[in-house]
Parts: C-alpha cells; structure tokens; sequence
C-alpha cells in the first residue's frame, strides 16, 4: 500500500512497526532469563533506544529506564512520546516517564514474570495514580476474525438508502493528509 498523498512517512500498523523494532533491539539484551527492548517514539521517529542488561554485579538495569537514558542523553525532549517495549515495565521506569513528559506504554503481552510480580503490580498501581496507560500489544493475531466470510450483498428491500461498505475520510488511499494522534508539535 502507498502512503497517503502528502505524508512519505506514513506508517500502516505503527504499534507493530515499533514492537518488531523493540523486539530486535531485544536480541542484544545480556539478561539471560528476560530479554528486553525498548523505543521511544514522538509521532513516527524513535528519539531513544534500550535493552535491559544484567551486570556482572547482578544488577539489573531495565530496558525502559535504558532508553530514557539514552534519549536523555542525546538531550531529546521525550514530552509527547510513546514507549513500545517487551517487558513490563517497573516502578522506577513509570516515575521516569512520568518526570519525561512520556504518558502512554505499550507492552508485548505475555505472562508476567513470577519473580516479579509484586513489583509489576507496585508499577500499575503508580502508573493508574501517574495517569500513564500501560497497553497490552497482542501480535498473535486470530485467523478467524480476519476476513468475513459470511459478507453478502444487503437487500434493498429491507434496507432502503443502505449501500455496500464504502471507503470513509479516514482511508489512507483516498485522504490526502493523515493526521497522528499522538504526534507532538515542537
């Protein structure tokens, strides 16, 4: 599919895009039981990268604390973003993006770590009082609900002034700007 007329940059499935992206970022984590990775994103260009590492020490750095660091850094405001990442984040991770302007994560859903639990749950209860929404990402899509195969044509006898599905405004083949909702101004 091409991009809508005047907007090169459009992204089809952001959510998937950056998942995959923090996913692969992933691969390079050094923790040995619960890789992770991480994307800051202002409207569709990734500001801060991260993976969570496991020290020699036996400290535990997570992967979201890793790319507010690195968007901090680079001295990029975060205001405005959103975090895709495939952990769970912790409570320090939800205070940190809460002081960096940042109020929406997305997280791959899986099962929460059992050695973590307690302090996932301390990281919602902070993030519910911080106003910052943690969103499950589902990539296992279920192949029945992809395509409607009991679509038939509607009866003009029984629905009078209805017509087949039509494409709206907010089809990106015909509209001829996109407008991102969670795109941040500078």
């Amino acid at each position: 599919m091409q991009s809508p007329k005047g907007d090169p940059t459009f992204i089809k499935n952001k959510e998937a895009y950056f998942i995959s992206v923090a996913t692969a970022i992933g691969a390079a984590s050094t923790h040995p039981a619960m890789p992770g990775g991480c994307v800051i994103v202002r409207g569709r260009e990734i500001i801060g990268d991260g993976r969570s590492l496991y020290t020699e020490s036996k400290v535990e750095i997570d992967c979201i604390c890793y790319a507010i660091a690195s968007a901090a850094k680079n001295g990029t405001a975060t205001s405005g973003a959103v975090i895709y990442t495939t952990r769970y984040p912790f409570s320090d991770s939800i205070f940190q993006a809460h002081i960096m302007g940042i109020k929406k994560i997305v997280v791959t859903s899986h099962e929460w770590e059992p050695y973590y639990k307690d302090e996932f749950r301390r990281a919602a209860r902070l993030a519910r009082e911080l106003s910052i929404s943690i969103e499950p990402f589902f990539d296992d899509h279920d192949p029945r609900f992809t395509k409607n195969n009991q679509d038939r044509p509607i009866e003009k006898d029984f629905f009078p002034g209805e017509s087949t599905f039509q494409a709206d405004r907010f089809d990106p083949e015909i509209t001829p700007t996109s407008y991102d909702d969670d795109s941040a101004t500078i």
